[in-house]
């Protein structure tokens, strides 16, 4: 039986729609509305800037965290930061999750204004970087005009440091912050790490790992990823969530962990949300600020940004308010 053209026109679009629909794809289609769900699963249309969360299993890429007891640092002189894209912090009320979830008084903060990092607040780095890529230097953080800057070299010189104020079970924190277009190479981090772990590249014994900021792109600085691991320590499994963002002009970014979920938020939207119980870290956490070098990312640098560029991450400030 052959079909005229005019219903055969018909029936292709019919088809269309239904497999829009239904999410089944034509072999080759990428966007699936079936896809677009939040961490615990759930269908969600309500932020389209939501991008598919999903839990996946995978060796451990992007942990690092609180160093080992008895690691020498110290602020170290002012590092010759590259220039962001913007200057000062603007002048303003920042948009907060604090502020809009009523958090009430910090049980801690660090506004650095103070022009130096306080050895009894702040543990810094010093030795291997990320994987043992490059090297985590105190010379490579420094304060100035009210900024805590971390500075990237070529070479992987780059830097990191603990809040030895920063450590509770269950909590929210929030840190206003920038970075500046840089190879990508380099991926900034604001991660909660187990108090008991020790440093390296995944949590002794376990205790899972919250980065409720990663990062991770061409160096354009337009997205802003969530990574929650959890499981065994070298095959871990994890729920991710990117939010676009431009990670050059000054945000605030908060994390809540309480008993029964971890919510993301930016400028006070909630962004990133799980519910599943498995995926809560069992013990402690403490808080760190990193500029983690993964020299095999360089080469996805987008055209225009030069590699040998300084990268900088900047914070304004940082607060722990309790659950």
């Amino acid at each position: 039986m052959s079909l005229r053209p005019r219903t055969l026109i018909i029936a292709v679009i019919v088809a269309a729609v239904l497999v829009f629909a239904t999410g089944t794809p034509f072999s080759g289609a990428t966007f699936r509305l079936r896809d677009v769900r939040d961490a615990a699963g759930r269908l969600t249309l309500r932020d389209m800037r939501l991008f598919p969360h999903r839990s996946v299993r995978h060796l451990r890429r992007s942990s690092a965290g609180v160093p080992r007891r008895g690691r020498q640092g110290g602020p170290g002189p002012q590092p010759a930061a590259g220039r962001p894209d913007q200057g000062p912090p603007t002048l303003g009320p920042q948009p907060t999750a604090a502020a809009r979830y009523g958090w009430g008084i910090p049980v801690a903060s660090d506004d650095f204004t103070t022009g130096r990092l306080d050895p009894r607040a702040w543990d810094v780095y010093q030795g291997p970087g990320q994987n043992h890529d490059g090297h985590r230097s105190p010379r490579a953080v420094g304060v100035r005009n009210g900024l805590l800057t971390i500075t990237g070299r070529p070479d992987g010189t780059t830097g990191g440091l603990a809040w030895k104020h920063g450590a509770q079970r269950t909590g929210r924190w929030e840190a206003r912050v920038r970075m500046n277009r840089a190879c990508a190479a380099y991926h900034p981090v604001l991660l909660l790490w187990p108090t008991a772990a020790g440093g390296g590249d995944a949590p002794k014994g376990g205790g899972g790992e919250i980065d409720w900021l990663e990062v991770a792109d061409d160096g354009t600085r337009q997205n802003a990823d969530f990574y929650l691991h959890y499981g065994p320590v070298h095959e871990d499994d994890q729920l991710t969530g990117r939010v676009r963002v431009d990670m050059t002009r000054w945000h605030a970014f908060a994390v809540e962990w309480t008993a029964r979920s971890i919510s993301g938020f930016v400028d006070g939207e909630r962004w990133f949300h799980t519910t599943r119980r498995r995926a809560l870290p069992p013990g402690p956490m403490g808080q760190a600020i990193q500029l983690d070098w993964f020299p095999r990312d360089a080469e996805h640098t987008a055209r225009g940004i030069d590699w040998n560029a300084p990268a900088t991450f900047q914070v304004d400030w940082i607060r722990m308010y309790h659950p």
